[in-house]
């Protein structure tokens, strides 16, 4: 028996969808302007190369697409709910960068945190929703 009905199961995979469509289309912004990068992250605005920007703009790309994936998913949420588990993986591997950099003194623990706390919320939530939902998976 489903620990919660469909409706609200639908409801909470679409919301988990739909959160993570949003996270993934503001982080866009601060890869293409690098103003709102180093006010969110800190560093250097003037330190800005083609190499940079090369690799900010691959990132923005990659990250706007994810966002429409995730909407996507979203038209359908039960059916489509695996998506959830997909996110998964670059969010680790986000959180793992964003560990290596602040390792090797990139970035300020202390601006990575409000970063590793929303993602793991994120995350968790993305489980719960996954799982919630697998009773009504055909």
């Amino acid at each position: 028996m489903p620990v919660v009905s469909l409706e609200t199961s639908t409801l909470l995979v679409q919301t988990a969808l739909l959160i993570g469509a949003v996270t993934d289309g503001l982080a866009v912004i601060p890869m293409l302007s690098r103003r709102v990068g180093t006010a969110l992250f800190g560093g250097d605005p003037s330190r800005e190369d083609a190499e940079y920007r090369y690799a900010m703009g691959i990132g923005a790309a990659l990250m706007a697409g994810w966002t429409v994936l995730l909407l996507w998913a979203a038209g359908q949420p039960i059916e489509r709910r695996d998506v959830l588990l997909l996110t998964l993986v670059p969010v680790t591997g986000i959180v793992v960068s964003t560990v290596v950099a602040v390792r090797r003194r990139v970035v300020l623990r202390s601006r990575m945190v409000p970063l590793w706390v929303h993602l793991g919320c994120v995350s968790s939530f993305y489980v719960v929703a996954y799982v919630l939902a697998s009773p009504f998976v055909r």
